[in-house]
C-alpha cells in the first residue's frame, strides 16, 4: 500500500511540475491567457490531489506540505491574474511553483542527487509529452498558432528519452542479479524481465516511433492528427515511467 501511495503522489507531482515547467514554450500573446489558465488549473488540481495523499502519512505543517501550499498558491494566482501579456509577476509566480516543486522532489528523494535526477528526468520526460498533448487541443481555439511550441516540446521529449535510455542501460548493468536465470531478487526472473521488456518496448521503442510520426504530422500542420498521436504517446510514457518508478520504489532498481 505504501508503494501505491508513493507512486500515485509521484505521478500527481509529475503532472504538476512537468506540465507546469514547460508552460514557457508558448507565448501568451499568441495563445491568449486562456491556455495558461488551463495549464494552471490542471497543475493546481494535481498539486492539490498530491497534497491530500501526502497528508495521509505526513503533517499539514511539514516541509513537503508547506511546499505544496506555495505551489498551489502560485497556480491559483496565475489562474486568476494572468493576462495575454505575461507580466513580471506572472514570471515570478512561474519561478515560485517550479522552485517549490523541485525542492519538494529533492526532499522526497532523501536529498540524494542521484535519486533526485532519476525522478526529475522521469518528470521532464512525462511532462513534455503531456504538455504537448494538452497544447495540441488549443489549436482548435487559435488555429493560426505557430507549430514551433509543439516541435520544441518533442525536442525536449527526445532529450529526456535519451537520458532515460542511458539510465536504464546503466541500471541494468548495475543490477544484473535481477535478470539472471533462477534469481529470487525482485519479483523473480520472469517478472523482472517482463518489467524490463515492457519498460523498453512501450516506454522507448513504441514511444520513439510514435514521436517521429507525431513530429512529421506537426511539421505538415496536421495538428489534430498529431494531437491524436500525442494522446497515445501520453499513455505509453505513463506506463513506461510507472514501470520504471515501481521497480525503483519497490526494489531500488533504476530501469
Amino acid at each position: 500500500m505504501a508503494t501505491i501511495v508513493m507512486l500515485t503522489e509521484f505521478f500527481l507531482l509529475s503532472l504538476s511540475l512537468g506540465v507546469g515547467f514547460f508552460s514557457f514554450l508558448a507565448k501568451t500573446q499568441e495563445t491568449g491567457a486562456g491556455f495558461l489558465k488551463i495549464i494552471s488549473g490542471l497543475c493546481g488540481a494535481s498539486s492539490l490531489l498530491a497534497l491530500i495523499l501526502h497528508l495521509t502519512y505526513g503533517s499539514y505543517l511539514d516541509q513537503l506540505s508547506v511546499l505544496y501550499y506555495f505551489s498551489l498558491l502560485s497556480y491559483l494566482l496565475i489562474y486568476l491574474g494572468h493576462r495575454d501579456q505575461k507580466s513580471v509577476l506572472m514570471w515570478a509566480l512561474y519561478g515560485v511553483h517550479n522552485i517549490a516543486l523541485i525542492t519538494l522532489l529533492f526532499i522526497m528523494n532523501n536529498e540524494n542527487l542521484q535519486e533526485f535526477f532519476f525522478a526529475f528526468s522521469s518528470i521532464m520526460f512525462l511532462g513534455s509529452v503531456t504538455y504537448a498533448m494538452v497544447m495540441g487541443h488549443w489549436y482548435l481555439v487559435t488555429p493560426r498558432l505557430s507549430e514551433k511550441p509543439l516541435k520544441v516540446a518533442l525536442y525536449f521529449m527526445w532529450i529526456f528519452m535519451a537520458i532515460k535510455m542511458v539510465w536504464t542501460g546503466f541500471g541494468y548493468l548495475g543490477s544484473v542479479d535481477f535478470f539472471i536465470n533462477g534469481t529470487v531478487s525482485g519479483g523473480g526472473y520472469a517478472f523482472n524481465w517482463m518489467m524490463l521488456l515492457m519498460r523498453a518496448g512501450w516506454g522507448y521503442i513504441v514511444l520513439g516511433i510514435m514521436s517521429y510520426y507525431a513530429y512529421r504530422l506537426v511539421a505538415m500542420r496536421s495538428i489534430q492528427s498529431a494531437t491524436g498521436m500525442l494522446y497515445a504517446m501520453t499513455f505509453f510514457v505513463f506506463v513506461g515511467e510507472l514501470i520504471s518508478n515501481y521497480m525503483y520504489y519497490q526494489y531500488g532498481v533504476h530501469i
